[in-house]
């Protein structure tokens, strides 16, 4: 008898530690996706941050242009 409730005892710790383990994954889980959320639109800003990047220099080489056109 004592080694049924013993065996019971491991058994619902055991489950405990199941459960612990999944909130701990769902947690990792939801911050990974709030991570890549983040990160995504980073990148976004980045992306946007070169195009303007791109369109200054190309105004900025067509005036160079002109000034050694005009030399």
């Amino acid at each position: 008898m004592n080694d049924e409730i013993n065996l019971k005892n491991r058994i619902d710790e055991i489950y405990s530690i199941l459960d612990e383990l999944q909130f701990n994954q769902l947690e990792q889980f939801l911050s990974i996706q709030k991570n890549q959320s983040i990160i995504m639109k980073k990148i976004d800003k980045l992306q946007e941050y070169n195009e303007i990047d791109d369109m200054v220099n190309a105004v900025f080489d067509k005036r160079l242009q002109k000034i050694e056109h005009k030399m």
